[in-house]
């Protein structure tokens, strides 16, 4: 399958850069989005698959990704005929902080729900309709129901599931596939820095999580759980009463 131009928004992760191996062959060229051309450029320097590879094919745009605004300027002026979005950036925050700051919780809205879907939704009227045009958006188990510790985080990541449904049924009749990513524990620095108990059993490597992605796209899936047992323990966490979750500490 061969595509012209894909974006892949969230350029430090390292969801995105196994993205990158794994659509490089198949693009004419990859636009990363990032906050630092100075950190992709080091993932790329030090990644061994990118070493005899020919790197004008990926260009990276170096932009705040919070700022929408100027996202958009740049969508509107520097994008054109796009084959396909992928959208990994995001953050948790820290619930308890949030609580007590105004600034902090709208600053977690605007990262999950805010941006993602202005931004999502600019890209969107630059991607050429065709049978492998698609737009994916990572998004979490936690915007299946709401926690105390993931406060605002959650409620987010619930509205950014919603939209993607709302925008794969507009998309549908313009031949633009919508796939929504839903991970629970990925292995990436965010995860790892944050210490996190679980089961290994619940914890998926970026490489697994970008290959299932990618798989994912290609049989034009709608929904993705990246490890299927996160799609059981979700339905059992919703089945409890509210009389009972709100006891709950987790």
């Amino acid at each position: 399958m061969n595509y012209k131009n894909i974006v892949l928004y969230g350029g430090s992760s390292e969801i995105t850069l196994e993205l990158l191996k794994l659509y490089y062959e198949e693009t004419e060229n990859i636009f990363i989005f990032s906050r630092s051309l100075e950190i992709v450029k080091d993932l790329l320097n030090k990644d061994i698959f990118f070493k005899d590879k020919i790197l004008t094919k990926i260009k990276i745009i170096e932009c705040n990704l919070g700022n929408y605004e100027e996202v958009l300027k740049i969508i509107r002026n520097d994008m054109n005929e796009l084959s396909g979005l992928i959208w990994v950036a995001g953050s948790t925050g820290d619930a308890d902080l949030e609580y007590n700051d105004a600034n902090l919780i709208k600053k977690n809205l605007t990262i999950n729900f805010l941006n993602p879907t202005i931004l999502i939704n600019e890209f969107s009227k630059k991607i050429i309709p065709n049978s492998n045009s698609f737009i994916c958006a990572i998004t979490s188990v936690a915007g299946l129901r709401g926690r105390k510790t993931q406060l605002f985080y959650a409620p987010a990541k619930a509205g950014l599931i919603t939209y993607l449904s709302g925008l794969r049924q507009k998309l549908s009749t313009k031949n633009i596939h919508v796939c929504t990513i839903i991970p629970g524990y990925i292995n990436t620095k965010p995860f790892r820095e944050g210490k996190w108990k679980t089961f290994s059993f619940l914890i998926t490597s970026p490489k697994e999580c970008a290959n299932l992605i990618k798989k994912g796209i290609h049989n034009k899936r709608e929904i993705i759980y990246i490890n299927y047992l996160w799609k059981i323990v979700m339905f059992l966490i919703s089945l409890i009463p509210e009389k009972i979750f709100k006891k709950l500490n987790f």
